[in-house]
């Protein structure tokens, strides 16, 4: 009798921890769903602000071509 016992709780263990676990599956996968539409969301404002740090980076480094580094330029 006592055995019977057992195996129940071991049986109701294990279906508790499968329905954590398949629990725990779906927000992770909601977790890393929500993380990609954030990334494809944010993506072309990424690419203007990179292409605007480019081009301000040119254009500082064709007018810091005649001068010393560092001294004069602040004053």
């Amino acid at each position: 009798m006592m055995l019977i016992v057992w195996i129940a709780v071991g049986v109701g263990a294990l279906l508790f921890l499968a329905v954590l676990a398949f629990g725990l599956f779906g927000q992770v996968k909601r977790l890393l769903n929500a993380f990609s539409d954030a990334q494809t969301a944010v993506a072309p404002h990424v690419e203007e602000l990179s292409q605007g740090i480019r081009k301000a980076q040119t254009l500082r480094m064709q007018i810091g071509t005649g001068s010393t580094r560092g001294h004069g330029r602040h004053a």
